[in-house]
């Protein structure tokens, strides 16, 4: 271990827990029940839910990729044996991104047909991806890991945050082509750095 302060795993993955219980269920919140001027009438409130629809789209989306960011941290941390400063300090940067996400969705569900909210949406999910790419290299560089875990599984696991980490830029180069050629020649040399490293890893 490289540094004389640690904390116990539980602990901080009682904290993670706690972040994504909270943030996934703030989601909802954006999801409004209808004002009806007349409560009886059918063909208002279908008409009001399908105003509401993106809204209740971009909860699914986020829900799920929430969920999808937990299941990615927790395998990551299974292979962790304590959690020194530098870890905490990227554990803390990726909790205070996922806290965000709540806001992040509302803007997009909101406003889906404006581009302007994938300046929000997109980096903020850029960069959680880019927080689990550092958590496991973090805590191998700094002897984190539990003894038992072989080499070969943490360099496969590596790949694979990279993998994750260069499809989303491919898939925002699209996203980024409204803002000008600029933003999305910068997003695909980011892509090609990362599938460049991934290949080395």
């Amino acid at each position: 271990m490289n540094s004389p302060f640690h904390m116990s795993k539980a602990r901080v993955e009682t904290l993670v827990d706690g972040v994504f219980a909270i943030a996934m269920t703030l989601l909802i919140l954006e999801v409004k029940v209808p004002e009806l001027v007349n409560p009886k009438s059918a063909p208002e409130l279908l008409g009001s839910l399908h105003h509401a629809l993106p809204t209740a789209i971009a909860y699914f989306l986020s829900f799920f990729m929430l969920g999808l960011f937990w299941v990615w941290h927790h395998r990551l941390a299974e292979k962790v044996a304590a959690f020194d400063v530098p870890l905490l300090a990227i554990t803390f940067a990726f909790l205070a991104l996922v806290s965000s996400f709540p806001f992040a969705a509302a803007l997009f569900g909101r406003y889906l047909g404006n581009v302007g909210t994938l300046v929000v949406y997109m980096p903020v999910v850029g960069l959680i991806l880019c927080c689990q790419v550092l958590f496991l290299v973090i805590a191998r560089d700094r002897g984190l890991l539990r003894e038992d875990i072989e080499p070969r599984e943490i360099r496969t696991a590596h790949k694979r945050n990279l993998m994750g980490f260069a499809f989303f830029l491919v898939g925002a180069i699209p996203a980024a082509l409204p803002f000008g050629p600029v933003p999305s020649i910068v997003v695909a040399i980011c892509a090609a750095v990362v599938f460049a490293l991934f290949k080395r890893a």
